[in-house]
């Protein structure tokens, strides 16, 4: 007996503990309402309750369970352990319909250990527009003709103008045998890609982006830039490519070492960026525009006296 109690005891303890550590971060999801017309606005409020300096990622994708994804909003803090966050879902068939659990990645600090926590989930009753019956059934009503403006009929009679001086042109040109003389004009050369690449990444910095919270637009404009520059310097056609074939195109040309994992890292970066909603810190949003101006100048077209020098060192105006 005395056995069956302390395997009982600790059991009793092993379960405590584990519910201990799952109630670390708890999340719960509410919507305003329970019922909703076909293609209404349906506002999720989740709230977490967490360790202090607790960071959230969502993993929610554009549909879940049939309800669409409008729009995410904004993590908002509420404290020290609080956190709040809103999503704008639709539905577009009726009838009673179940949101699934919303699932967030869970970064706390001190532990290494990347945590999963999911809200519970919603249900709500989704109708169409109820149709009056007491009311008459009226037909169409015929098509309406409108009377034409000053503003048409000048314009009308403008384009006859031009289509009658063009006339009279080509005539008057073949009257007299085609012989006239055209200027070819002038076409400048165009600038080096690394010139192009080095002054968009600066207007790029100047805009202050991320700065301002638009995280996605900044690594999307980073990383085109970086394939204007592959598709000038190199002749790669990085923009229509995926990031794995420009990986293997720039190894064709043999881009080696540091500065070929360093383009792999930004690019991959800003896949997760605008594909699986990653959320970057700081640092990393500065060592992504370091990294591009690193790129731009490690790889461009130097005279045969530079091209000895060392290729790990990074210019002193991207600092």
């Amino acid at each position: 007996m005395t056995r069956v109690r302390a395997a009982a005891l600790l059991l009793a303890l092993l379960v405590a503990g584990t519910a201990a550590r799952s109630q670390d971060i708890i999340a719960g999801a509410r919507a305003d309402s329970s019922d909703y017309l076909v293609g209404d606005w349906i506002t999720v409020h989740v709230s977490f309750a967490h360790p202090k300096g607790t960071t959230f990622q969502s993993m929610s994708g554009d549909t879940l369970g049939g309800f669409s994804l409008i729009q995410q909003l904004p993590f908002r803090q509420s404290g020290e352990t609080r956190t709040n966050v809103d999503f704008i879902f639709s539905r577009y068939d009726s009838g009673s319909a179940t949101l699934p659990p919303l699932k967030f990645l869970c970064t706390v600090p001190g532990d290494t250990a990347l945590r999963s926590v999911a809200t519970n989930p919603l249900t709500v009753t989704v109708r169409t527009v109820p149709v009056d019956t007491t009311q008459e059934i009226k037909d169409l009503k015929p098509l309406m003709t409108l009377p034409y403006t000053w503003e048409e009929i000048l314009r009308v009679l403008g384009g006859l103008i031009v289509a009658l001086a063009v006339t009279l042109l080509a005539y008057l040109l073949y009257r007299s045998g085609g012989k006239t003389t055209v200027q070819e004009a002038y076409v400048a050369p165009a600038r080096p890609a690394h010139v192009v690449a080095l002054e968009e990444l600066g207007a790029l910095k100047a805009r202050r982006l991320w700065q301002g919270g638009r995280i996605k637009q900044y690594y999307t404009e980073v990383t085109e830039i970086l394939r204007r520059y592959f598709e000038g310097r190199y002749n790669v056609m990085a923009l229509e490519e995926t990031t794995e074939e420009i990986m293997s195109g720039l190894q064709q040309v043999q881009m080696k070492g540091q500065i070929l994992q360093d383009t792999e890292k930004i690019l991959r970066r800003a896949d997760l960026v605008k594909f699986a909603k990653y959320q970057p810190g700081i640092p990393e949003h500065e060592e992504t525009l370091t990294v591009a101006y690193a790129v731009v100048e490690m790889t461009k077209p130097r005279p045969a006296s530079a091209a000895q020098e060392s290729q790990g060192k990074v210019p002193a105006h991207v600092a």
